[in-house]
Formats: C-alpha cells, sequence, structure tokens
C-alpha cells in the first residue's frame, strides 16, 4: 500500500507510505490519497483529516522516473490537478503535518490543505527549475501567497524554504518539535471542527477567494 489509513477520535490520519522512495507521488499514490480524501469526507464519523508522511520525510514531489517513462501522461496530470484542488472541495478541516523534506508536488499537497504544521527542521521546496522544468501544476498555491519577489526566488533557483520563514510568510500556521507534529496537527485539526461541514466548505471557499 502507498498510502495508510487510520482513524481515532474522528480524526483520519492519511499517510503517504513510500518512505524508500521518500514518498515521492507516482500514479498509484495520488490515486491511494484521492481514494482516501474521497472516502475521508464522505464518512460521518471523520471530523478532520490529517495529511503526513511515513519515513523521514513528507514528500519528495513527482515521481521523477515514472514521468520520464511516460512523459505525457494525461491520466496523471489530470489527477494531480485533482488532488491539489480535493482539499477545497471537502467540508472537513485537512491538515498537512509536515516533516522533513515537502518537495514540488509535495510542497503543494501541503499548501492544498487548510493549514500546515511543519517541524522546526523541515522545509518547503520548488526544485522543477534544477530539472528544467516549469513548475505548472505545483506553483499556483506558492504564487497566490507570497509576494512576487518571494516567488520568483523560490521558483527560479529551487531553494529550500525552511521552517521558520514558511511560517513568517504564513505558509505555515505552526513550527513545533518534531516529536510534537502529529499531536499539533491532529489538535489543530480537531479544533477547526466547531462549524458544520456546509459551513466550513463555504467558509474554505471565501478564503479561497
Amino acid at each position: 500500500m502507498s498510502v495508510v489509513v487510520t482513524h481515532a477520535e474522528g480524526v483520519r490520519r492519511i499517510a503517504l507510505d513510500r518512505p524508500q522512495k521518500r514518498n515521492a507521488l507516482d500514479t498509484a499514490t495520488i490515486a491511494a490519497l484521492c481514494d482516501a480524501l474521497v472516502a475521508a469526507g464522505a464518512d460521518a464519523s471523520v471530523r478532520a483529516i490529517v495529511i503526513t508522511g511515513n519515513g523521514p520525510h513528507f514528500c519528495a514531489g513527482a515521481d521523477l522516473a515514472e514521468m520520464r517513462a511516460n512523459p505525457g501522461d494525461r491520466e496523471r496530470f489530470a489527477m494531480t490537478g485533482w488532488m491539489m484542488d480535493a482539499p477545497r472541495t471537502i467540508g472537513k478541516p485537512i491538515i498537512a503535518a509536515v516533516h522533513g523534506s515537502a518537495l514540488g508536488a509535495g510542497a503543494a499537497l501541503a499548501l492544498a490543505c487548510d493549514a500546515v504544521v511543519m517541524t522546526d527542521d523541515a522545509c518547503l521546496g520548488w526544485p522543477e527549475a534544477r530539472h528544467k522544468m516549469m513548475p505548472r501544476v505545483v506553483a499556483p498555491g506558492l504564487i497566490a501567497r507570497v509576494p512576487p519577489g518571494v516567488a520568483f526566488d523560490l521558483l527560479a533557483t529551487g531553494r529550500p524554504m525552511p521552517a521558520p520563514e514558511a511560517l513568517r510568510f504564513g505558509l505555515a500556521a505552526r513550527v513545533v518539535p518534531p516529536e510534537a507534529l502529529l499531536t499539533e496537527a491532529t489538535a489543530l485539526a480537531t479544533a477547526a471542527t466547531l462549524l458544520p461541514p456546509e459551513a466550513l466548505l463555504e467558509l474554505k471557499k471565501m478564503i479561497a477567494g
């Protein structure tokens, strides 16, 4: 399984589970994550959702080996877009718990969630330029949330953004020690369940503009 799903006290935890690949997103993992989000959204026993990664990293981004083997895979492209949109269509809090690196599509997935909690040694990054690739799918969430000069710096150089900087620019809601990550993300997810799903979905749409 490329995704592990657990449930406790109304919180559904969805963990990317390809630690040997730094949780890189291949087609099977994207499909499993999308299915898990749909299932969590439809399950009345789920009040909130936390997305994280097993192993040392949250997500290394797209699986480059698969992309190079199938460069014109429209299905993967479409599924990736749906994955980025899905958190905004579910009337439940969705929190990204980021440790290690969240790169490219991994960073975009984190920012697509309602809020991001990061460990103090984690980083976000958009390294597509280093691979001579345009970040068309993964950049919009960043561009919408930081000044143009900051977006240019991150996207054109591919440099990582450490957690304290992510907090300063509002990309991370909270930065905590590694041992507190899942506790803090779960607490934030639970605290954000005051509104019923229909109202929370409306709030998400208001925030997205």
